[in-house]
Order: C-alpha cells, then sequence, then structure tokens
C-alpha cells in the first residue's frame, strides 16, 4: 500500500467457456527502488503468500471476512439484475447456452451465494488450488528467472491431483432457432440475437465480420438500420471466436424490435449473398489494426495479449496478428458469415404504447 505504482488485483472472469480467476500484482522495476530494495523478489513473495496462505484456520475461512465478503457477492448480482443491458445478457444467455457454464452469471445466484460458509468457501479455494490449471505470466524488462525460483517452490507444496482441461467447446447450436420475450418495467427494449457456427475456424475473418456488420460507426447495422431506418437506438455486433458466435445486440423501441430483427437478417443475407465491398473491408481492418500498438503502453497489457490466447495452439504477437488481419480477403468474409445459423431470439421488452 505504501509502494507508489504498486497495486494487488483479484478478479474472476469467462474465459474459453470456462470460468477462471486470476491474481496478479504490479511492480515497479528493481531499478527505480531508492534503496536498493528487490521489489521483484518481494512481489513474488508477497503474490504467492496471498495465493497460498490466507486467512483461514482449521478448513475454513474467518467468518466475519465471509460474511462481508457474501454480502458483497449478493450486491455484485444485485448490480447486474438492476442494469437493464446487463440482465438482459444474462437472461438470454440463460437460453443461448442452456445446459453450458455460460448460462449462469459468473457470480452465481443469489441463492448460491447465500449458501456459501467459511468452510464451503474454503473447500472451493483448495479445489482450484489442486484441481485448477494453473498459468503464471510475467511481463517487464526483467527475466523473471528469480519470479519462476520463488513461485515454482511454493507451488510445489500442493498435492496436485487430476487437473481441470482447458478444452474450449463452441456453443451447441440449436436444432431450431429459439424466441423469447421477457417483459420488464423499462421503457424501452433490448434485443439480443444468437447466431452460432460451430465448424467456423478463420479467426480473422470472422474478427472482421464482426466490425463490418455492427462493430464501428461505419457498420452496415449503424448505417442502414440506426441511421437510415432510424428502427433503433443502437444495433452492434461482435464475433466469439472460443464459442464459434456472432452476438447482435440492439436497444429499440417495443414496437420496432421485430423489424430491427428483420433487417439485422436482411444485412447478414446480403453479405452472404454478395459479400462485402473493399472499402468495407479496409475500413474494418483500420479499425482493428489501430488499437493494436496500445497493446505494449503498459507491462499489464503485454501480459493481457498473451494470457487472452491461452486456449489457441500458439501464441502470436501483436505484429504477427496485424499481418494476419491484412491478408483476410473479402472472400473469406463472404465464407464465414454463411456459416452463421440462427440460434436464439431473446428480447427484454418494456411495455408497447397503448398496452
Amino acid at each position: 500500500m505504501e509502494l507508489y505504482g504498486a497495486w494487488l488485483e483479484n478478479k474472476i472472469d469467462f474465459n474459453g467457456r470456462r470460468r477462471y480467476s486470476s491474481v496478479s500484482i504490479w511492480l515497479p522495476d528493481d531499478r527505480f527502488a531508492l534503496e536498493g530494495e528487490k521489489l521483484e523478489r518481494e512481489g513474488s513473495r508477497l503474490l504467492a503468500e496471498c495465493i497460498l496462505r490466507p486467512n483461514a484456520k482449521n478448513g475454513a475461512f474467518d467468518a466475519e471476512i465471509t460474511r462481508l465478503m457474501r454480502t458483497e457477492l449478493i450486491d455484485s448480482i444485485d448490480s447486474v439484475i438492476n442494469d437493464k443491458r446487463s440482465l438482459a445478457g444474462y437472461r438470454g444467455a440463460r437460453i443461448a447456452y442452456e445446459g453450458e457454464p455460460a448460462s449462469e452469471l459468473i457470480q452465481g445466484t443469489h441463492e448460491q451465494a447465500e449458501q456459501v460458509t467459511p468452510e464451503s468457501a474454503y473447500k472451493a479455494y483448495r479445489r482450484m488450488l489442486e484441481r485448477g490449471h494453473i498459468e503464471i505470466y510475467a511481463s517487464g524488462r526483467s527475466d523473471f528467472a528469480e519470479t519462476e525460483k520463488i513461485l515454482g517452490e511454493a507451488f510445489a507444496g500442493i498435492d496436485r491431483g487430476e487437473i481441470c482441461s482447458l478444452c474450449a467447446k463452441p456453443s451447441a447450436l440449436k436444432p431450431q432457432p429459439k424466441y423469447v420475450t421477457e417483459k420488464f418495467p423499462m421503457q424501452q427494449a433490448i434485443t439480443r440475437m444468437y447466431f452460432k457456427a460451430p465448424d467456423t475456424d478463420d479467426r480473422f475473418a470472422n474478427i472482421l465480420l464482426g466490425m463490418i456488420l455492427g462493430g464501428m460507426t461505419t457498420s452496415r447495422f449503424f448505417e442502414n438500420i440506426r441511421e437510415k431506418q432510424s428502427l433503433c437506438y443502437y444495433c452492434s455486433s461482435v464475433t466469439r471466436r472460443l464459442s464459434k458466435e456472432l452476438l447482435v445486440y440492439s436497444g429499440v423501441e417495443p414496437q420496432n424490435a421485430e423489424r430491427t430483427q428483420a433487417a439485422v437478417f436482411a444485412e447478414i443475407e446480403d453479405v452472404c449473398k454478395n459479400g462485402v465491398t473493399e472499402e468495407e473491408l479496409e475500413c474494418a481492418k483500420l479499425e482493428v489494426i489501430d488499437g493494436i500498438p496500445a497493446v505494449y503502453d503498459t507491462v499489464g497489457g503485454i501480459a493481457n495479449w498473451y494470457m487472452g490466447q491461452l486456449h489457441d495452439e500458439e501464441y502470436i504477437t501483436p505484429e504477427e496478428y496485424i499481418e494476419k488481419i491484412r491478408a483476410v480477403t473479402a472472400e473469406r468474409v463472404q465464407a464465414v458469415c454463411k456459416m452463421y445459423t440462427l440460434d436464439t431470439v431473446f428480447t427484454l421488452s418494456g411495455e408497447e404504447a397503448g398496452e
């Protein structure tokens, strides 16, 4: 807490259709220590201590801390429910990913949170240490030999059993599309359309497809659906390479929800039939490439870049990524678009005028 530019962080998230927990430490390089302190050594020891020596006794965490954390967890679940976009994402995911881990909130449910005890939390923590796939990333000027030694020795004392698989499975495609509308006390409506392509493997063409359809201010959805037809407040899209899906999400007036969905279909069908223009392709490439050099702005950015490739067959550098984006052709974008099939349409809607 007293060291400028140093902090510890823990977070949970989804990566490759699996939940993961990360603990990270940032600190200045040893050469900036005023008294010659070994900051990397102390930081690595502190990180190992935080992970492996928690405040626990006799197979249980501290009861009061567990109570406070349980309350904080419930509050975070409530924050999702109280935010309309987050709520639409959660309820849409329950339908689109039924039976898959992504169908649940990362934080879990109220009922699950309320059942957490000091003992059950500690048991889950030990299960993560003993069965979880553990990756250690380090970035900066150091060769990190000392970090590797300290953390290697720390983790060597854990009795590791059957390690969970990192296999990233695509989301299952339903035999027939499912349409669900749920009413909620709100003025507008939020629509989420899930298209899946379990057999697609052209990562970089998929990225550009998502940009061309609805990932930038010159996208088809923005210009044709929002601006020209005035059907929605926003209409965007993103492709998710590990789950192999195209997600389209929009905010609309309830009476315009179906018209917006039809307009989305029309744009996707046009790409399938007629392809994309070279101008569209070049704009999408520039949009993606322009942000890549920022990876090098921070050591955290570099670490996150490679952490994001955990499920890939090989790691690629930002420069290699840029070259692969540049190599994508309009024909490849059209080909991947043809592979997508509608899986789920979910609408969280307020009441239409006059109801």
